[in-house]
């Protein structure tokens, strides 16, 4: 292959600060007298170092380095080479991720890793993405990965506190044997963090920005009756009811005038159109200073965010800085402190995805549209619907508005430590980690918002709530590793110790004076609360890292850990984990190919433990009781006695409560090709998790309904495929990566006798967790068709309530009857997927580049709950523009779809109807870019444009198929998933952005 130019190569003149970047033709220009030595770098190659002789022109030819086998990747209280990796870990490529408008972590890990699945549940600005790391492993545990920023592990979340654009690089960690030193808090995987520092070549001034605006498409709108159509609906229902109950047409005169000529209907107002913020708009600025030399270095950075949301008058504001410094006094002290601080404030709604009660999202689709957002005189028409048989709503367009749903939060993060080589070979390294993190809500509604079927004016209503957050703790290490000629090792012992504590409050207030004043202080009645809890984790670990020329890989740790949360007699558990790897490419009976560059086999076995259930759970809780003494009677009235307070028992006791373990395998291949163009990652693995934390119903006789212990059995097994492809053709580089996932989890064991755990409600939908099946599978009535006559209804299972029209539904227990209760229900619908995927690329011509990330899940259903309201026959909400088309009578059937509405019985119970495909094709971001070439050895500078959320694909009638509500209202619920109660929308957001380099 002919030599090609390298575009952007980086040269330096060794020992100063001072360079410059290859043009578009590979050629550069640069000051350095004879005898300096130049350093030419380009991520992909080896560097080059030449001596400048007394030609002014210098040819330099570039070398491919094999960079992913030699790259040093940061994992578990440490680091190692790629190619001497045993565990299943993943890297997230930063590069593939710039003009992503990201406020949380989690954004970035979107399509990115395969077994890495991260859902945008809802479009709130500062929302966290719900991440899961291979599935869902536990019945009663979250699933929520641990995130450890520069070795501190924060927690499962690091909310809206992390700057993304501090980010230096993210590595994951999947298996045991990458995770087990974490003991618990691995559990369900580790999110690796590491920020960025200052760099010994000297001082860097980076400044970016980004500026854009946010719609929601109307292809992720849903679609309701326009005024016109719905007074035509309503008017349908009432003349069919007479049709078929009293067998005659309704006389003119006896439909209510509301709806009695339809044509005549003045007023069509789209009420979700009325509370979207079309052209929200995005700011985030960026600056950062970056210093370094032989001694110190630093990086120091602040940013700025604001992110309007997509409904009106809600908002997403972030203030960070961030001061890393790392000092090297001596060649065997190493020591540092890196400091950062957050403070956001945001105006948010109430649309998660609740019940049509609450959702201000669910509300704005099922209210009358015949009714207007403001009165002539301008002021809000407050009370919509409520007549003639139609549910009353509060005004959407007013809640937002008027009431206040204000969220503060600020978040102080401090990790120190020191590093000490007493003597060769030894390393001596003390963490000191601690955050403070605060929140505080306040929620004001006044008297003239509006609630469900109550109209204003109405109680004014306050409410504080906050909580304190301290977690702390320190690391103490100890590493050898010796100078061997063949031989690698390094041993690390260690101890670990964290507590976190969290203090929290609340206030609540009604029975205000007047709307004048918001805070809880001005209410008559007033209540609160306070409380505090806390847990501690201290463990003993221990690691060996072994390899033999590079060969042979072994590796081998266990951690010995106790946590608070758990019976005084089982605190203690014990997670050791061992894994292998060879690469058989470097054996000399191996064929030697020039294409080939690295073929390595891995496996791995380990335990971890799983301590998320809450605390204080294996204690016997206490609640306060009040006991009135000394009643009497006289003349027989009931003189009350003195009210004394107490307390009483309100829990048993588990001295046993201990850890949920999970057992996990995992095989896999590395692949090197072609240079390392070409990289290849494949893994199996199998988890069976024992012991989990559950609630067992006990007697009621006890005097409490249950107990939490460690019961059940569940298997997790998936296999997951990566490809990385990067080549260069003429002056067109292209790299992609692709990732596909498949996991599978069956229910193995649960309780003795029972064998399944159900969530939801009749109305609402229902979730089953039984053995022999996945988790939360849907569960409900399988509908076969309509009855569209009684000869029908007669000639199969029923219930005397049928009536043609309603749904027909399958005999679940084949006792030749359908009960109105659970008894006939089924399994209608599976919400895991059959395999999830991301796609990443990005091609470069001369100075532009243009990048792709794509992701996406097929196989997998969603239980649109929601339809049990848009699609109520009633007559009581508004409905989908589609249930025009329902059943009317036998001559007419409508779509086949949606039942009459001559009855509510056997129409909108849990059913197979409100089961809806939820394979998506997502283009999450799509970024065009062009890096204008250094100028004067002052700057270089890069603008691009970006469209986030661009693009969405899928049959899914929601406007989110990413969405899970039980885990949105409640993060502790991870077996009830895939139901949809129409969340906050996610925009589409386009921007524009520059990054300039001084």
């Amino acid at each position: 292959m002919d030599a090609q130019p390298i575009i952007g190569a980086t040269v330096t003149v060794v020992g100063t600060t001072g360079g410059t970047q290859t043009d578009v033709n590979g050629h550069f220009s640069i000051s350095a007298a004879k005898g300096a030595v130049l350093s030419v770098r380009y991520i992909g190659y080896n560097e080059r170092r030449v001596t400048v002789g007394a030609d002014t022109k210098i040819n330099i030819k570039m070398s491919t380095s094999m960079q992913g086998l030699k790259e040093v990747v940061v994992l578990a209280y440490g680091s190692q080479r790629k190619a001497d990796i045993t565990g299943a870990v993943s890297q997230v490529d930063l590069s593939k991720s710039q003009g992503i408008p990201a406020s949380n972590v989690g954004r970035l890990l979107q399509g990115q890793a395969p077994g890495v699945v991260a859902k945008q549940t809802s479009g709130q600005p500062g929302q966290e993405l719900q991440v899961e790391i291979r599935g869902n492993s536990s019945l009663g545990a979250n699933s929520d990965p641990l995130y450890v920023v520069d070795g501190f592990p924060v927690g499962t979340n690091v909310g809206n506190s992390l700057n993304s654009n501090d980010i230096e690089s993210i590595t994951i960690l999947k298996d045991a044997a990458s995770t087990s030193v974490y003991g618990s808090r691995g559990a369900n995987g580790v999110v690796l963090i590491t920020t960025k520092s200052g760099k010994k070549e000297g001082s860097k001034l980076s400044v970016t920005t980004n500026n854009g605006f946010a719609n929601v498409p109307d292809s992720r709108r849903v679609h309701v009756l326009n005024g016109q159509q719905f007074a035509q609906f309503q008017k349908d229902v009432f003349s069919d009811k007479i049709r078929y109950f009293q067998k005659r047409e309704p006389l003119e005169s006896e439909i209510p005038e509301d709806f009695r000529f339809p044509d005549q209907t003045k007023t069509s107002t789209d009420w979700y159109k009325e509370i979207l913020n079309q052209n929200a708009p995005f700011s985030d600025y960026n600056v950062s200073l970056t210093n370094g030399g032989e001694k110190s270095s630093s990086y120091i950075s602040l940013g700025y965010l604001s992110q309007s949301g997509a409904l009106i008058n809600t908002g997403f504001n972030r203030v960070t800085a961030r001061a890393n410094l790392d000092g090297r006094p001596s060649k065997y002290i190493n020591l540092g402190l890196h400091l950062s601080g957050a403070y956001s404030w945001a105006k948010n709604s109430d649309a998660i995805a609740g019940g049509f009660g609450s959702n201000i999202v669910d509300q704005a689709l099922l209210m009358d549209p015949r009714e207007p957002v403001y009165n002539e005189d301008g002021s809000y028409n407050s009370y919509i619907g409520g007549h003639d048989n139609i549910f009353g709503f509060p005004n959407p367009v007013q809640r937002l508005k008027e009431e206040l749903h204000k969220q503060y939060k600020s978040n102080l993060t401090a990790n120190a430590y020191i590093d000490v080589k007493p003597i060769k070979g030894i390393s001596i390294r003390t963490n000191i980690n601690g955050m403070i993190d605060d929140m505080r809500n306040h929620d004001f509604t006044p008297s003239t918002i509006a609630g469900f079927n109550s109209p204003p004016p109405r109680q004014t209503r306050g409410g504080e709530y906050f909580y304190n957050g301290l977690n702390y703790g320190m690391d103490n290490l100890v590493t050898y590793t010796p100078e061997l000629k063949d031989h690698k090792l390094e041993v690390t012992v260690g101890h670990i110790f964290q507590k976190n504590t969290l203090n929290t409050g609340n206030a609540t207030g009604s029975q205000y004076p007047d709307d004048l004043v918001e805070y809880v202080s001005a209410a008559n009645l007033r209540d609160g609360s306070s409380g505090m809890s806390a847990f501690t984790i201290e463990s003993f670990l221990s690691r060996v890292n072994y390899s033999y020329k590079g060969k042979y890989l072994f590796t081998a740790a266990f951690n010995r850990e106790a946590s608070s949360r758990f019976g005084s007699s089982n605190r203690w558990g014990s997670f050791p984990s061992t894994s292998v790897g060879w690469r058989i490419s470097q054996e000399n009976f191996f064929p030697k190919f020039s294409w080939l560059d690295d073929l390595k086999l891995r496996a791995s076995y380990g335990i971890t433990g799983n301590n998320n259930i809450g605390n204080y759970t294996s204690q016997s809780n206490i609640n306060l009781s009040n006991y009135v003494l000394g009643s009497t009677v006289v003349d027989g009235k009931v003189v009350p006695g003195k009210v004394l307070p107490g307390a009483t028992i309100s829990s048993f006791p588990n001295i046993n409560l201990g850890w949920e373990q999970s057992k996990q395998t995992d095989i896999g291949l590395d692949l090197s090709v072609l240079q390392g163009k070409i990289n290849v990652t494949a893994e199996y693995y199998k988890k069976l998790t024992t012991n989990m934390l559950l609630n067992v119903e006990i007697p009621a006789v006890a005097g409490f309904g249950n107990i939490i212990t460690n019961i059940g059995k569940l298997q997790n097994k998936g296999l997951e495929l990566g490809i990385n492809y990067r080549d260069k053709y003429g002056k067109v580089s292209f790299n992609t990566g692709f990732n596909i996932s498949f996991n599978r989890n069956k229910v193995l064991e649960i309780d003795g006798d029972r064998n399944s755990l159900l969530t939801g409600a009749f109305y609402d939908g229902y979730n089953i967790s039984e053995v022999g099946q996945p988790i939360g599978m849907f569960y409900g009535f399988k509908v076969l068709g309509i009855y569209q006559n009684q000869a029908q209804i007669d000639g199969s299972p029923h219930n005397p309530n049928h009536i043609p029209g309603t749904y027909q539904y399958f005999d679940g227990n084949g006792d030749g009857v359908i009960s109105y209760d659970t008894q006939d229900m089924v399994v209608i619908g599976n919400p895991n997927p059959k395999f999830t995927w991301g796609w990443n690329w990005n091609v470069g011509y001369k100075g532009f580049d243009l990048s792709m990330l794509l992701n996406g899940s097929y196989g997998s259903q969603i239980y649109r709950a929601v339809e049990m309201n848009l699609a109520n026959i009633d007559g009581v909400f508004n409905v989908l523009t589609d249930v025009q088309n329902r059943w009317r009578s036998e001559q007419n059937p409508g779509s086949g779809k949606w039942p009459g509405s001559n009855t509510y019985q056997f129409t909108r119970e849990a059913n197979s109807k409100y089961v809806n495909s939820g394979n998506y094709m997502w283009i999450k971001n799509i970024t065009l870019g062009y890096t204008i070439p250094r100028i004067k050895n002052f700057f270089d500078a890069k603008v691009f444009v970006s469209v986030d959320n661009a693009f969405l694909f899928t049959k899914y009638p929601g406007n989110n198929p990413e969405i899970n509500a039980a885990r949105t209202n409640n993060g502790n619920d991870v077996i009830s998933p895939g139901r949809d109660g129409e969340s906050y929308p996610v925009p589409r957001t386009v921007s524009i952005g520059t990054r300039i380099n001084f």
